[in-house]
């Protein structure tokens, strides 16, 4: 794991959930604490020798933040948790690169895939109860509503609500979150350059 490069990622993408400006919005929001926590575990769980400190920097997050997301996670650079209380990952869940995990979400059972760009709001479940190679596949570019319930595969560009979740629209890529968070970034601006 690239340790650095993962992390400038990870703030890139923080930039765009918190696009004001100055170093203070680092420490006073934990989502950047929180997903810096869980890559160093990540990066100490390579070495042997130091994975007694990877599992610290788990308990460690779950005293200080209340995310309980251990180093085996496999989860692609980009990683969002946007105010990040009562977060529980399942060790074997695969999570793509820029993804944003909101408060209380829930990704549970065994081998869960989530796709790139894919946003999981407050509240929502993910819940897979497939064993041996089969998955539970929630596809890219999709968003998954606040306190949905998903625990069938999901398609590419999809918004899920629901108890069970179920699709209710197909959207353009430009949709998903990192879409609209650039385009909001660029109406901000051009918002501040005519003032």
């Amino acid at each position: 794991m690239r340790l650095v490069e993962t992390l400038r990622a990870d703030m890139q993408s923080f930039r765009l959930v918190h696009p004001e400006k100055g170093f203070m919005k680092y420490l006073y929001y934990p989502d950047a604490r929180t997903v810096v926590i869980f890559r160093l575990s990540q990066w100490f769980y390579q070495f042997r020798l130091f994975r007694p400190l990877s599992y610290l920097c788990t308990v460690l997050n779950d005293l200080i933040a209340g995310v309980w997301i251990g180093p085996r996670v496999n989860a692609g650079e980009g990683l969002v948790f946007a105010h990040a209380r009562g977060l529980v990952v399942n060790p074997t869940a695969v999570i793509g690169k820029n993804c944003l995990i909101l408060q209380r979400v829930t990704i549970g059972g065994p081998n869960v895939v989530i796709g790139d760009n894919v946003a999981l709001y407050a509240n929502a479940t993910v819940v897979s109860n497939v064993r041996g190679r089969a998955a539970l596949s929630i596809g890219g570019s999709s968003i998954i509503g606040a306190g949905a319930v998903v625990t069938s595969d999901v398609p590419e560009l999809s918004v899920v609500v629901g108890v069970p979740g179920k699709v209710v629209k197909t959207i353009d890529p430009s949709e998903d979150w990192v879409g609209f968070a650039i385009k909001r970034l660029a109406e901000n601006n051009s918002l501040s350059d005519d003032m």
